[in-house]
């Protein structure tokens, strides 16, 4: 069976057992003592808390709470990544003062310049999904259209764009997964992560 074939009930089978995989496998793993790294690893983490909520309320059918997620995963994830990896000791001097001021789009197309985030998979989500993304996040049209039923408020989130939506948090939470294990030393789970990535299918979709 395709992942095109999967129901949606499936995929979300698949987004428990990524996070009881994640969250068992990090279990006891030691971490560097270092300022930059515990930051930014911290940052990691709370794009797999994200992934976590986005499961939960899509379980609940909570979807216009699950959907608001998609954006602040993303842009976590991003500035984890640039954090660790391409900001300067002042960069995070800022940021610890919650004065963090690179732009998004600045911080992409900084770590877009490494050699895992080379092939602009992640700029391409940008400019096919962040108008979508962000419409979600602050109740914007696409948000209230998906609450509109004919002339009734009911939810209306296609099976389709529920699915989309998961597979987008599961691409990210193994990302972030990947990021951290690289950071304690831990090649043979990134291997794993990357074989569920390709097992699973998942890549970034072209739209939300």
């Amino acid at each position: 069976m395709s992942t095109n074939e999967k129901s949606l009930e499936q995929i979300l089978q698949e987004s428990r057992e990524i996070h009881t995989w994640t969250i068992s496998s990090l279990d006891g793993i030691p971490f560097p003592v270092n300022k930059r790294l515990l930051i930014s690893i911290a940052a990691f983490d709370v794009v797999l808390d994200h992934f976590t909520g986005i499961t939960a309320l899509i379980e609940k059918r909570v979807y216009g709470a699950a959907f608001a997620l998609a954006r602040p995963l993303f842009e976590t994830f991003v500035r984890a990544v640039w954090l660790k990896d391409c900001g300067t000791d002042q960069d995070l001097l800022a940021f610890e003062r919650d004065e963090f001021s690179r732009k998004f789009g600045e911080a992409l197309k900084d770590i877009e310049q490494l050699e895992s985030f080379k092939s602009g998979a992640l700029s391409n989500l940008k400019k096919q999904a962040w108008s979508a993304m962000s419409s979600y996040t602050h109740g914007g049209f696409q948000q209230i259209a998906r609450r509109v039923k004919g002339k009734t408020i009911d939810s209306n989130y296609t099976d389709e764009e529920i699915i989309e939506v998961l597979r987008l948090s599961q691409a990210f939470a193994l990302m972030a997964f990947i990021q951290i294990v690289l950071v304690s030393g831990r090649r043979d789970l990134e291997k794993l992560a990357i074989q569920k990535l390709y097992e699973t299918g998942l890549f970034l979709k072209k739209s939300l």
